[in-house]
C-alpha cells in the first residue's frame, strides 16, 4: 500500500512498507529520482532473503516428496489419481485453451456478414468459456 504526504513546496513523501512479510514497517521516501527502498533496515533484507530460502527449499522438497510418492503408488501396480494434472500439464492445458479460444474468436470476428445459428451458438460459447482462461484486462 503507499500513502502519500505533501508538504507545501518541499518533495512529496511516499510511504510504503518493508518488503519483509514478518516486518512491514513504514518506509517513508521522497519521490523522485533513486533507487527506492524495499526493506526498512539491513537486518529485514537479510531476514527476507533467509526466508525466501527457507520457503524455497522446503517448497522443493515437498515436490521431491511428491514426485517420490508418486513412484511408490506406481509401484504397487495401481495408477495415481492420474485425472490430476501436474502444474506443466496445467500450463499446457491452459495454453491449449487459451489459443483455442483465440481461434474460435477470429472465426467469429471474421464471419461478420454470415448468418448462421452454429455461429451465434459458438460465440455464445466463447462468451461464456473466455472470462475463465483470459484474464480481464483492466482499462
Amino acid at each position: 500500500m503507499i500513502e502519500t504526504h505533501h508538504d507545501g513546496d518541499s518533495d512529496f513523501e511516499v510511504i510504503e512498507y518493508c518488503g519483509r512479510l514478518s516486518c512491514r514497517k513504514p518506509i517513508v521516501q521522497t519521490a523522485g529520482r533513486g533507487r527506492r527502498r524495499e526493506f526498512c533496515s539491513e537486518t529485514c533484507r537479510r531476514g527476507a532473503d533467509r526466508e525466501y530460502k527457507r520457503a524455497k527449499a522446503l517448497v522443493e522438497s515437498f515436490e521431491r516428496n511428491l514426485r517420490n510418492f508418486r513412484h511408490e503408488v506406481a509401484a504397487y501396480g495401481r495408477k495415481g489419481e492420474e485425472d490430476l494434472a501436474t502444474p506443466a500439464d496445467q500450463e499446457l492445458i491452459h495454453r491449449n485453451a487459451v489459443a483455442a479460444i483465440s481461434r474460435a474468436r477470429a472465426v467469429v470476428e471474421y464471419s461478420v456478414d454470415v448468418e448462421d445459428r452454429y455461429l451465434a451458438e459458438l460465440n455464445h460459447l466463447l462468451d461464456a468459456v473466455e472470462p475463465m482462461v483470459t484474464p480481464a484486462v483492466a482499462g
